[in-house]
């Protein structure tokens, strides 16, 4: 990353703010996205790439808050960097929308993934991710994310949806193929699965409801009507693609960071109270989504001068790490005062399945303290960053066990 970066910079962005960064094709950037935003930080909270059709970074903790609560200026469509708006006919709802429009659907999903109906999920997700996390201690380990944090968030979303869970791999298989694959062509095929099994299975529910999310928002009203096919569409597109994939790329961060950190690990076997101040903290420096951002007006930010028509990711992975905000900012601390975390997003949009990854990591990460033993990287192990509508996970994550 340097200060003469090729490619068009606008005239209105001053050329101190000018880095070369490439999150979706650099090597040196995919080798580490998490110090590369933090290298970064600690130059400017605000940069300015003119890679991907030019974009602003934001990092610094303040900045990445303000941005994100000020949706007025700061619209969340396109969510995506670059922009993507050639896949998908509408804005995506609700995650797309700003204002009354985004809190009038946002409203009839709050419900559906409230702790109130998150709750009872408790008991079955535990069942299963105890047979998985036994199953992978058997094994020896090997590879978590397709043994451990592939299978079990997509087992849980799609009996939450109402999909048949016998046919995950297939459901996985066109998530991955719509969100991770180079080849336009693949792209569209996935895309093109996906929407006909969902106009499908939409049809089927409003003619004849279960007890399922599908059915309950073919129940919906907005505005004192129902939801019309294309909403019921887009908002079955993104909770689907959101939880067959975001838990998992989650997972595996967080997992990978305990693997490099027995301490953490003996705190959490030690002492079972400590879990959820533990997945907080792995949380905060560990965050995976940078949503992006279109300025709708004149702003300065961070000292930086935005323009109408910029485009912004904002890197919450740079807020959760920000030394002006935390102490030792890379260290997941047990003891923590005051503690935060940007990994769920911050403002109106925040994650509205925050509730229920919650749930799946905390157990997970007490169940890998329970029933395996102590891990670590396996010797070798290499992985790739994989992106995703600004959304970073691991293709693989090889573990091994102590004393194996």
């Amino acid at each position: 990353m340097s200060s003469d970066a090729p490619g068009h910079v606008p005239a209105h962005v001053p050329a101190e703010l000018v880095r070369t960064f490439d999150f979706l094709n650099d090597p040196g950037v995919l080798a580490d996205p998490w110090a590369a935003i933090d290298r970064l930080r600690g130059e400017a909270p605000v940069v300015y790439s003119p890679e991907l059709g030019g974009y602003w970074i934001v990092t610094g903790a303040d900045e990445v808050r303000e941005a994100a609560q000020n949706w007025e200026v700061f619209s969340s469509n396109p969510v995506t960097v670059p922009p993507v708006t050639d896949k998908w006919p509408r804005p995506l709802n609700p995650e797309e929308l700003d204002g009354d429009e985004h809190t009038r659907y946002r409203r009839l999903l709050t419900p559906l993934f409230s702790p109130r109906a998150i709750r009872p999920l408790a008991d079955s997700v535990r069942e299963r991710a105890t047979e998985l996390v036994k199953a992978y201690a058997a094994g020896q380990g090997g590879d978590f994310v397709s043994q451990v944090a592939k299978p079990l968030p997509s087992w849980v979303f799609l009996g939450i949806f109402g999909a048949p869970r016998e046919q995950a791999d297939v459901f996985t298989g066109w998530v991955a193929d719509l969100l991770h694959s180079t080849d336009p062509d693949v792209n569209a095929a996935a895309g093109q699965q996906l929407v006909g099994y969902l106009m499908e299975t939409i049809a089927k529910r409003q003619a004849e409801p279960a007890d399922d999310m599908i059915s309950a928002l073919t129940q919906m009203e907005v505005d004192g009507r129902p939801l019309n096919d294309e909403e019921l569409l887009d908002i079955c597109f993104l909770l689907f693609i959101a939880g067959m994939d975001t838990i998992t790329n989650q997972l595996g961060v967080i997992t990978a960071h305990l693997a490099a950190r027995p301490e953490l690990q003996r705190t959490l076997r030690a002492d079972q109270g400590k879990i959820d101040e533990v997945l907080e903290e792995l949380l905060r420096v560990n965050p995976i989504v940078a949503p992006g951002r279109h300025v709708t007006r004149d702003f300065v930010l961070g000292g930086a001068p935005l323009k109408a028509g910029d485009t912004v990711m904002l890197a919450n992975m740079g807020a959760g790490r920000d030394p002006k905000a935390f102490d030792d900012p890379l260290e997941a601390k047990v003891g923590r005062e005051a503690s935060w975390t940007s990994a769920f997003g911050l403002g109106p949009h925040r994650c509205l399945g925050m509730h229920l990854a919650r749930q799946e990591l905390r157990i997970v990460l007490e169940l890998m303290a329970t029933l395996a033993p102590e891990y670590r990287l396996a010797p070798g192990a290499h992985w790739n960053y994989v992106t995703a509508g600004n959304v970073w996970g691991l293709d693989r994550l090889d573990l091994e066990f102590a004393g194996s």
